[in-house]
């Protein structure tokens, strides 16, 4: 199997060095960083380009999970890694635990798993990152829509997908033209439950 052997060290390092002066941050600000500071392979990269967009997002996630780790084993610091924010945060109060308790204590992350697998960075064909970019933005397009489309099913901000569906059959049952509905309220409903079922 490929690893990232050479550049991991150097990326890690960079990473460290540009959180502790900015502890709070993201993924976009550190993958400019990298860029900047000519970190290979960030300087090669196109992020304009989806393959090398996948491949910059994937090192960087790689690298901040493999940083995570080295921060767990020094007890000095610990790192929040978010969809919209990564965060540096000293420990003041280290607990001494022993291996076998700490293994026992970490939950399984599937995001780290992921990216802590370099296989996915080598693997990853091209056509599969198309589908992944697109489903992102059909995911990131429904969070935007997702307000109102609970809004038109009137349900509360914290609906499940049970609710939704739920509700959804209700009030489809009730507007139904068939059934003497509303045809402009039935499309509406679909439309609601259609942009809901890319969220949940």
């Amino acid at each position: 199997m490929q690893t990232f052997n050479p550049y991991l060290i150097p990326i890690m390092h960079e990473i460290d060095q540009f959180l502790n002066c900015l502890s709070l941050s993201n993924e976009y600000k550190i993958i400019k960083n990298l860029q900047d500071k000519k970190i290979p392979p960030f300087d090669d990269f196109s992020l304009a380009h989806p393959k090398d967009l996948f491949s910059a997002h994937f090192l960087c996630m790689h690298a901040l999970y493999h940083l995570k780790k080295q921060y767990q084993h020094s007890q000095k610091f610990t790192l929040i890694i978010q969809s919209v924010h990564i965060q540096k945060i000293t420990l003041h109060n280290p607990i001494a635990v022993h291996e076998a308790s700490q293994k026992a204590l970490e939950t399984t992350d599937p995001l780290e798993s992921y990216y802590l697998n370099s296989k996915y960075y080598f693997e990853t064909q091209e056509d599969e990152i198309n589908d992944m970019l697109k489903s992102f933005w059909q995911k990131y397009i429904a969070q935007d829509n997702k307000k109102e489309a609970l809004d038109t099913l009137n349900l509360p901000t914290h609906a499940d997908a049970k609710m939704i569906k739920a509700q959804y059959l209700r009030l489809a049952q009730q507007h139904h033209p068939d059934k003497g509905g509303c045809a402009e309220t039935f499309t509406k409903i679909r439309q609601a439950k259609a942009v809901l079922d890319k969220i949940f």
